[in-house]
C-alpha cells in the first residue's frame, strides 16, 4: 500500500490537496487504520482473487465520505457497496498501459454518490493519463478485454517483426521509424479512411500469413470469449 498527498489545481483560483492511499497488496497494516478514516480517495488496485480479503480488512475502517476508486474488473459498484458497509461513493476505471506515457484510454464509471463538482475534479486527476471516457458500467469488462489487455495481443508480434527486420538487415533506428509509421498509418487507414475492413485488407495483394488467419481468429474467439465470460460471471 502506498500513502501520499495528491495535489492538483481544479480551477484558476483554488488549490486542492487530496489525501490518497493506493491499496496494492492484500495485507493492510494495523497502524494504517487512523489514516483510512481521513482519506479523500482510496484507490483499490489489487487482483480480483484477493479483493474480498482486502475489502474485509478495510470494511468499517473507511470514512463514509471517502471516494473508493476501483481499478479492478469484475467487482461492480453494487457488489463493492454491499461489501463496504456505509460507503456509497465509488468510481471504477479500467486503465491501460499507455497511460504511463500520457496516451492511455481509461474508461470510467462514476457512482451515484459522486457529485458533478467531484467528477470534474477527478477528471483533472485522470487528465495526465490520457483519455478517460465515461461509459456504462456493464461495458467495463468488455473494455478490459479490448482496450486494457488489447496491446498484449499485438506486442509479441511487433517484437518478432522487429527481430526479423534486424535479421534481414534493417537497423534499430530504421525499424523504429518504419514500424511506427506503418502502425499509425494502418490504424488510421482501417478506422478513419471511410473504407470497409474488407476494402482496406484488399489494398495489399500479398498476405504471407493468409493461410493462418483463421487459426489466429479462432484463438481470439476462444481465448477472449472465455475470459470475458469468466469476468462477467464471477461477481456482479
Amino acid at each position: 500500500m502506498q500513502n501520499f498527498n495528491l495535489r492538483f489545481t481544479h480551477d484558476a483560483s483554488r488549490l486542492k490537496i487530496y489525501h490518497v492511499i493506493i491499496v496494492v497488496h492484500c495485507h493492510i497494516p494495523i497502524n494504517i487504520e487512523g489514516i483510512l478514516l481521513n482519506l479523500d480517495i482510496l484507490f483499490l488496485s489489487v487482483h480480483p482473487p484477493v479483493v474480498k480479503a482486502v475489502v474485509a480488512e478495510i470494511n468499517g475502517k473507511i470514512n463514509i465520505n471517502t471516494i473508493v476508486f476501483s481499478l479492478i474488473p469484475v467487482f461492480s459498484i453494487a457488489k463493492l457497496t454491499a461489501m463496504l458497509t456505509g460507503v456509497t461513493r465509488f468510481v471504477r476505471m479500467i486503465p491501460n498501459a499507455p497511460s504511463i506515457i500520457h496516451q492511455g484510454y481509461n474508461p470510467v464509471v462514476y457512482g451515484a454518490g459522486i457529485t458533478a463538482d467531484e467528477k470534474r475534479n477527478l477528471q483533472q486527476i485522470f487528465k495526465p493519463w490520457g483519455e478517460a471516457p465515461e461509459v456504462d458500467e456493464p461495458k467495463l469488462e468488455a473494455y478490459a478485454i479490448v482496450t486494457a489487455m488489447g496491446p498484449t495481443y499485438f506486442w509479441p508480434q511487433w517484437v518478432k517483426l522487429q527481430q526479423l527486420g534486424n535479421k534481414f538487415g534493417m537497423s534499430d533506428a530504421e525499424l523504429t521509424s518504419g514500424m511506427v509509421a506503418m502502425l499509425n498509418g494502418s490504424v488510421d487507414l482501417m478506422y478513419h479512411s471511410g473504407l470497409s475492413s474488407v476494402e482496406v485488407m484488399d489494398l495489399i495483394p500479398v498476405s504471407p500469413l493468409k493461410d493462418d488467419e483463421k487459426q489466429i481468429q479462432d484463438l481470439f474467439e476462444t481465448k477472449l470469449t472465455g475470459l470475458f465470460n469468466k469476468l462477467t460471471g464471477v461477481a456482479k
